[in-house]
């Protein structure tokens, strides 16, 4: 089974609209994001203490996202 077809099963679930794995293909595609889109060319660092020493080396600022909650505001 497909990542697809089990998404479309989940949709089907709760929102009781069988949407079928084309349709659901299609808006899928429609809101992924791009490769080629900005964000996804920063070389993003997930250590904390490893991107200070490095930003202090370059004698660039550190940028920290940091939230608690969900990802998507949905708390």
């Amino acid at each position: 089974m497909t990542i697809a077809a089990l998404a479309v099963g989940l949709v089907t679930l709760v929102t009781g609209t069988d949407l079928g794995e084309a349709r659901f293909l299609e808006l899928h595609a429609e809101i992924a994001p791009d490769e080629e889109e900005t964000w996804r060319t920063i070389p993003w660092r997930t250590d904390l203490g490893a991107a200070r020493v490095e930003a202090a080396r370059l004698g660039r600022p550190l940028f920290l996202w940091a939230m608690n909650g969900h990802p998507l505001g949905c708390t």
